[in-house]
Formats: C-alpha cells, sequence, structure tokens
C-alpha cells in the first residue's frame, strides 16, 4: 500500500472510511431542502436513507457550515433522563449554577435550554434515531414543542419513518420536512473520487480512468460508503500505475463455504439485476428480497421469523433451506453478506438497494 501511496504523490490513503464534513459530495436537492428547513426554523425534519448512502456524513456537513447554536447528537439515549447530560454537554452550567445547584433535571429541561438560548435558535442534529425506542421519542415531541427556537433533525434508517407512523403519530405529524438521501449520481461519484484524492495530494481521479469510474458507479450503485471501499481495494490490490475498467472488472471476491471473513462478501454476477428479474424470482427468493429492501444485515433464522415460513419440518430444515436461497442470491448479485462474530449477516448488494429506494 505504502508504495501506491508514494506512486500517486499520496500523503495517506484517501478511501479510509472517515467522516469529513469538506469533503461531502452530492445531495445538492437534499441540502437545499434541509438549509430550508434550518432557515425557516422549522421543528421536526426527517432525514432518512440506507445504510452507507451518507446521512451521518450529511449531519456533519450541516454541524461544520452551521457551526453556530449548533448541536450533534451521534446516537440517541436509550433513556430520557440522559438528554439532560447531553443538554449539559451544549449549554454548560456556569460558575454560580454550579455552586447554587442549579443543574437541571428531565422536567425542567425545557425550561434551562430556553434561558440559555436567549432567543437564539438552536439547531439539533440526531443521528441513528432508528436505535432509539418509543419513550425516547415520545419525550423529544414532548421538549421540542416546550423549547421556543430549535429545529431538529432526525436521521435514519427508513424503518424509522415506518416506526414513527405506526408507534408515534404524534410526532410523525409534526414532521414538516421529510428527505431521503437515495445514491449519489455519476458526476458526484467522480466527484467524491477525486475530492477525496485531492485532499491527500493527489491530482483529479488519477489514477482511476473514466471508464473504472463508470465501472465502479454501476458496481456500488453510488453509495458513498461502497464507492470508498470499492476504491480503497483497487488501490491495495491492482500492481500498477492506471486503474483501468478491466481492474474493476477483476475486483470479484469469493469465499468458499465454512470460511468467515471480516468484510462484505459479493459475488457478481455479469450484469446487474433488474426490478424485473426481482419480480421474476421464485416466491421465497423474492420474498427474502424484499424483506432485505427493509433491513440491514440480518441472520438467516431472522429472515425465516419474520418471513414465517412454515412448510418446513423442522428450524434445522428452514435454515438450511434459507442458507441455499442466500447463496443463490449472492451468485446472481442480489445480496452480499459479511461475518458478525460467529454469524454470517445479508443484505442487498448497494445496486438493488438502489433500484428499492428509487422504485
Amino acid at each position: 500500500m505504502q508504495d501506491n501511496l508514494t506512486k500517486w504523490n499520496w500523503k495517506s490513503n484517501p478511501f479510509v472510511l472517515t467522516i469529513d464534513p469538506k469533503l461531502f459530495t452530492g445531495y445538492e436537492e437534499q441540502v437545499k431542502a434541509m438549509m430550508n428547513h434550518i432557515e425557516n426554523k422549522h421543528k421536526v425534519a426527517l432525514l432518512t436513507g440506507n445504510t452507507g448512502s451518507g446521512k451521518t456524513s450529511m449531519l456533519k456537513w450541516l454541524e461544520y457550515n452551521i457551526r453556530e447554536n449548533v448541536f450533534y447528537v451521534s446516537k440517541p439515549p436509550q433513556n430520557p433522563d440522559m438528554f439532560v447530560d447531553i443538554a449539559l454537554d451544549a449549554f454548560p452550567l456556569t460558575f454560580w449554577e454550579k455552586i447554587l445547584k442549579k443543574k437541571p433535571n428531565l422536567h425542567n429541561l425545557p425550561k434551562y435550554i430556553n434561558n440559555k438560548l436567549k432567543g437564539n435558535h438552536l439547531v439539533f442534529l440526531l443521528d441513528e434515531a432508528h436505535e432509539t425506542n418509543k419513550d425516547v421519542l415520545e419525550w423529544l415531541r414532548v421538549t421540542v414543542d416546550q423549547i421556543d427556537n430549535v429545529s431538529l433533525t432526525m436521521a435514519g434508517l427508513p424503518v424509522l419513518e415506518e416506526m414513527l407512523k405506526e408507534k408515534l403519530e404524534t410526532l410523525d405529524q409534526r414532521i414538516t420536512n421529510r428527505i431521503t438521501l437515495t445514491s449519489l449520481t455519476r458526476d458526484d461519484t467522480r466527484d467524491l473520487i477525486r475530492k477525496r484524492i485531492e485532499s491527500v495530494g493527489g491530482s483529479g481521479t488519477i489514477p482511476f480512468t473514466e471508464d473504472a469510474i463508470d465501472k465502479i458507479y454501476h458496481r456500488t450503485g453510488g453509495f458513498p460508503r461502497e464507492v470508498l471501499k470499492h476504491c480503497d481495494k483497487l488501490i491495495s490490490r491492482v500492481d500498477k500505475k492506471v486503474i483501468d475498467a478491466s481492474d474493476v472488472d477483476g475486483l470479484r471476491e469469493f469465499t468458499p463455504q465454512n470460511v468467515r471473513v471480516d468484510e462484505p462478501v459479493v459475488y457478481f454476477s455479469p450484469k446487474p439485476p433488474s426490478m424485473d428479474q426481482i419480480k421474476s424470482l421464485p416466491y421465497k427468493q423474492r420474498k427474502i428480497v424484499e424483506l432485505l429492501s427493509n433491513e440491514n444485515w440480518v441472520t438467516p433464522s431472522l429472515i425465516i421469523e419474520k418471513l414465517d415460513f412454515k412448510s418446513y419440518k423442522t428450524k434445522g430444515h428452514a435454515i438450511r433451506s434459507t442458507n441455499n436461497i442466500l447463496h443463490r442470491l449472492m451468485l446472481d448479485g442480489f445480496v452480499q453478506r459479511e461475518s458478525r462474530g460467529k454469524t454470517f449477516m445479508y443484505s442487498l448488494t448497494p445496486k438493488v438497494k438502489t433500484m428499492f429506494v428509487e422504485a
């Protein structure tokens, strides 16, 4: 790897999965919608997208560019009481408040925040909101109503919107802006690669040819995280100065059965699957693909539980059959897998995820 960095005059690997708000790329319409939400001081916005679509990068971009009275929380608490400590990080107690022991509690927290804001606008960015529970979200709704001048953005997987509609209608009705991140365009994919390379001292998109970028875009579906992972693998494995389309075609991964890996395994079919192919899949294959379009990284056991396949004699038969179906879907380019400890987890490939988002 170090030889390649030297060869291209790079100070470091530009495709490491780190978030730098200065390198955020694409999603112009979504960024405009989010900025309008904040500038108009609306109360609640919902930002959704599949894993790797760039939700966190967009929130960090907002934090970086707004700067004043913006507060980013990377993960929501599992207990409403924890919001007190979160608020104190944003609005610390003064010396006299500490002396007088005026630390706020959950009930007077909105009043405490209003006093600290002094009429100024607060931009509250809450990431991974799908990982919390109904109690926390309900408390958040009440608190946002009581804070005079706050704009909340909740970001999460698409399941978050479904959860709000089913279990928290009062919060769902307060959402004034619903913004979805799908995937980058081909030009945005190129721009992401260029920005990353230039950030470490490189020039343009060198060493990637335009045909290679085309292949990367179609292979990854334009999902930012997948683009970075593909580029990282290419610069690690290709031992020449220029990376062309044939190198991307040659980026195939195969893991024999019973061998576990720590990174996603994708079996690439010669041509990416189409929505018509999905509709014509056998019943069980199609049901698994549809389930994975709403889930991220699930086990075969969870697939069986959610789809309630009842035609098998035992659970062992069901798991063996489901594993065979998943293997078939991997070979056909619908599904990818990765190991989590002793368990294999499955997800749709980026291209197929994109097709469901656009459908």
